[in-house]
């Protein structure tokens, strides 16, 4: 599968040395790289974090085509918004006993 099918990077940022990327460009410049290993699971903590809204939106579709388990922890409202129909596992907040 060719990275830009992941919707991550496009191909101008794919011919570009990575120290030219931005922050952003490079997270998901790993993102793809993991994504194309195939993995079975994706463990995410705060994947959004420095990433603009369209960035956000392009993250979350690619999630929705890889064929690995995903799980996402994040605050992000608009992500949560955008996965809502994925099962959701509430930690909630718990005293110590």
């Amino acid at each position: 599968m060719p990275v830009a099918f992941l919707g991550l990077l496009t191909e101008p940022d794919l011919e570009r040395p990575l120290a030219e990327l931005s922050a952003g460009q490079r997270r998901r410049f790993d993102l793809a790289r993991a994504l194309l290993h195939a993995p079975h699971v994706l463990l995410l903590d705060e994947p959004t974090n420095h990433l603009s809204i369209d960035l956000v939106d392009e993250l979350t579709r690619a999630l929705r085509v890889t064929p690995a388990a995903v799980v996402v922890a994040t605050h992000d409202r608009r992500m949560r918004d955008d996965l809502s129909d994925w099962p959701v596992l509430d930690l909630g907040d718990r005293a110590a006993s």
